[in-house]
């Protein structure tokens, strides 16, 4: 009488064994999937389960020799961590992003642009606006009326232009309520 060893199992059968597709085998096949019995003529080849997993082992391990030697990642598991990580963190922004406490960076540089632009404009009128207050600040009170004049310029000019700001704080809050209505 012959001795049985592990019973021999299809590759449908390996597949749900080892927790993957069948077409996994196959591709494992084509990679050196020992093969205990070849199919012929409409019968399946069948697969030792426990030379199977040996052999996958085996593979694996050398897989993670040869990235470790090459200076790239070594586990599977950690590479899919990562990428799983990295997903969580977009979805994150994206949450943000719709929530409006994340903005682009094109956005921040257009309103950043367009503050100095306020600015510049108001300081290159301001010789024109200036010159008549300045002169006659100067022949009645000296230097020290030159100063107030321009100290009374500098003020107005801030405080107008926090006035823009907090119109765009309001607009911007105003935006961000419809949206997230």
């Amino acid at each position: 009488m012959k001795a049985q060893g592990p019973p021999l199992l299809t590759r449908r059968q390996l597949a749900k064994a080892m927790g993957v597709h069948m077409q996994t085998v196959t591709k494992w096949e084509r990679s050196g999937l020992p093969i205990a019995k070849r199919g012929r003529k409409g019968k399946p080849s069948l697969y030792d389960e426990t030379a199977s997993r040996h052999w996958l082992a085996e593979r694996e391990a050398a897989a993670q020799e040869a990235a470790a030697q090459a200076g790239g990642p070594s586990d599977v598991a950690r590479e899919r961590a990562s990428k799983e990580h990295w997903q969580a963190m977009l979805a994150q922004q994206a949450h943000a992003a719709r929530a409006g406490e994340l903005v682009l960076a094109a956005d921040v540089a257009r309103e950043w642009a367009n503050h100095i632009a306020a600015v510049r404009t108001k300081l290159l009128a301001w010789p024109a606006t200036l010159a008549d207050r300045l002169h006659r600040a100067g022949t009645l009170k000296g230097v020290a009326g030159v100063e107030q004049v321009l100290s009374e310029a500098v003020r107005d000019t801030l405080r107008e232009l926090a006035g823009e700001a907090d119109r765009a704080e309001e607009s911007e809050r105003t935006k961000r309520g419809r949206r997230a209505s």
